[in-house]
């Protein structure tokens, strides 16, 4: 009667390691062990089958019939061993979500979100990183974060859509614009996506602009706005925030929405990280 709870996946490989040499202490050499640690293994995985692996004389070591069959069978036995215990380590090392977010996300309902989506995934640890979404793709291709949400031009395609957003201007209650002048503009740095629109809206329209604060922060930014620096375009949950109060809209050209969009650097998403990204979506209206 075959015993097949003593199947020992050592044996397996040092049988591999025999058949590919036809040597025992050359399977010895590979393996890093004993040639009598070989031999053993060879016995006890004969005895475990019940079938004789190797045909043995003082010069050659030949394969019986049992044993090649048995060469396919143990590598595939081998590689999935393999794969279950690399999947294992891939699963546990995604308790940590390195996530990028760009400024605005800050202000908005996400944390609140990513505060629960903690509270029921306790083994899961949320790392958060800010930036524009430019930098944050440039930190994705340097393996700097595992995944960002970041928003999305109006004619770009890329990631996976979260929800749309309307764009608003935003200015201080006391201050007044011309249109027939030159537009005060408070903005991001070259790259941004709101810089770029605001920018484009007021070209199209033929309304007279210039930069008039520029900073990476977007508190730095709002700041600017209640100084009474100008106007700035910016995603429309902002009205919620405390920090754009008070701060009104002016009377200036709509663009288009813009999308926020989550993006790795890998093909597909992980499990974990689609169980934050379906999270999102529920969350936030399309």
């Amino acid at each position: 009667m075959l015993d097949k709870s003593n199947l020992d996946l050592q044996h397996l490989r040092s049988f591999l390691a025999v058949a590919e040499t036809l040597h025992f202490t050359s399977a010895a050499h590979r393996r890093g062990v004993s040639q009598s640690t070989i031999s053993l293994h060879i016995h006890r995985l004969e005895e475990a089958l019940g079938i004789s692996l190797l045909s043995r004389s003082t010069k050659v070591v030949e394969l019986t019939s049992s044993g090649h069959a048995l060469i396919r069978l143990a590598q595939d036995a081998l590689q999935s061993h393999d794969r279950i215990f690399q999947l294992s380590e891939k699963l546990e090392t995604q308790t940590q979500i390195r996530l990028g977010l760009t400024e605005d996300l800050i202000l908005s309902d996400l944390p609140l979100l990513l505060r629960n989506f903690r509270k029921q995934n306790n083994k899961t640890q949320v790392s958060l990183i800010t930036g524009l979404s430019h930098q944050l793709r440039d930190r994705l291709a340097t393996g700097d974060i595992d995944l960002m949400f970041g928003m999305q031009a109006p004619h770009e395609t890329h990631g996976t859509l979260l929800w749309q957003e309307s764009l608003r201007w935003y200015m201080h209650p006391e201050e007044i614009l011309n249109k027939e002048k030159s537009i005060p503009l408070v903005v991001f740095p070259e790259g941004s996506v709101t810089r770029r629109i605001a920018l484009e809206t007021l070209n199209r329209h033929k309304i007279r602009w210039h930069i008039a604060f520029c900073s990476d922060s977007l508190s730095a930014l709002l700041g600017a706005v209640k100084a009474g620096y100008g106007c700035t375009l910016q995603p429309g949950f902002l009205q919620r925030s405390a920090l754009a109060s008070p701060i009104v809209m002016p009377d200036l050209p709509e663009s288009l929405p813009v999308g926020f969009v989550a993006l790795n650097n890998k093909q597909e998403f992980s499990s974990l990280e689609n169980m934050l990204i379906q999270a999102t979506k529920d969350a936030f209206p399309r």
